[in-house]
């Protein structure tokens, strides 16, 4: 995941994203094509800034900017029907500092500037997983109707077998770096987690061992 943002280099093969190579392209010059939640909350938004100030740096993400106001009158009304969305009240609070919000709320409104500029790629980096039971479930139901919304082409990387048979069109399961199993629907609809598990067995040979995986089963 880290290759396709373009925080990492690439050791072989190339990167296409829309049918364009970006494979040699910066994380900088990726930013209008690729959107991205990570694991921690805190990773995607400025503490320090408003809710209005870091909508409005994502709006411009991708964007050549120059001086100006930061936050006009126009863009403030968009902000709140944007967030309106989101179904926390985080509308009626544009001035507030985002390090007062919650873990839960700032995912929540870091998924929205993830994806208002609409890019053609969205990384979801186990974005759940820093989060607990109940705001994770919001969270995912936020995510899939975001997602089904903009018609996005989105990429999750999750531990959770349950959300990784739950979300999309097809499942990629790998270990140690290697794909086991690819499957999409219609096969995948038919799935369950125990499916997944045998799968594992049988190409592995061993059951799945991973405490962090089968306590959230």
């Amino acid at each position: 995941m880290n290759a396709i943002a373009g925080t990492f280099p690439v050791d072989m093969g190339i990167i296409k994203i829309d049918g364009r190579d970006v494979t040699r392209l910066p994380e900088y010059a990726r930013a209008a094509l690729v959107g991205r939640v990570f694991q921690d909350p805190l990773q995607g938004t400025a503490a320090s800034m408003t809710i209005e100030e870091n909508l409005a740096m994502a709006f411009k993400r991708g964007v050549r900017r120059g001086l100006g106001r930061g936050v006009t009158a126009i863009q403030r009304k968009s902000f709140k029907s944007y967030l309106e969305v989101l179904g926390l009240g985080l509308e009626s609070r544009l001035g507030d500092p985002v390090r007062l919000l919650s873990g839960g709320e700032r995912q929540a409104l870091t998924l929205l500037m993830a994806t208002v500029a609409k890019p053609k790629l969205l990384l979801l980096d186990e974005h759940t997983a820093s989060l607990d039971p109940r705001t994770a479930e919001q969270i995912l139901a936020l995510t899939d109707r975001i997602v089904r919304h903009y018609n996005l082409t989105a990429l999750m990387v999750t531990h959770n077998l349950r959300y990784s048979l739950a979300m999309g069109t097809r499942t990629i399961m790998m270990h140690e770096g290697e794909i086991i199993l690819d499957v999409a629907n219609p096969a995948r609809a038919r799935m369950s987690v125990e499916d997944l598990l045998d799968q594992f067995a049988r190409v592995r040979g061993e059951r799945l061992a991973d405490d962090r995986i089968l306590l959230e089963l």
